[in-house]
């Protein structure tokens, strides 16, 4: 279940465009590598100038998306429309130190009671 939940989540932001394009890149450069030497192949990987047919195919699938179906927004609406995420700070509470309480650690400090207990001690009582 967690998996569907994943995979339609790649595929609603568009995610497998962005893999397929990697793919097109790595390959591009393996091959323009190959033919004419690092330096000039990532060059031409990247350029836009010289596209392979993977990269075309994703340029036409993205193209597609954005374009307006019958009673859909134009894809300038739909960039006024998307959620603008920024962060904000989180407010600090600041409280008053409480003041110390002084607990008596040693018995030494303790006073001693002075009355006697109760003789005889006081009967329960039973019948309530």
């Amino acid at each position: 279940m967690r998996g569907f939940v994943v995979l339609a989540l790649c595929l609603s932001i568009g995610l497998h465009w962005a893999a397929l394009q990697s793919a097109a890149w790595v390959g591009m450069a393996v091959a323009y590598s190959v033919e004419k030497g690092v330096v000039e192949g990532l060059s031409d990987t990247f350029d836009g100038d010289h596209p392979c047919p993977l990269c075309k195919v994703v340029k036409q699938g993205q193209d597609a998306e954005t374009k307006p179906q019958d009673g859909q927004a134009t894809p300038s609406k739909i960039k006024e429309m998307k959620l603008t995420l920024a962060f904000v700070s989180v407010p600090k509470f600041v409280f008053s130190p409480s003041t110390p309480k002084n607990w008596i650690m040693t018995s030494s400090e303790l006073r001693t009671r002075r009355e006697e207990p109760v003789t005889p001690p006081p009967e329960r009582l039973e019948h309530i």
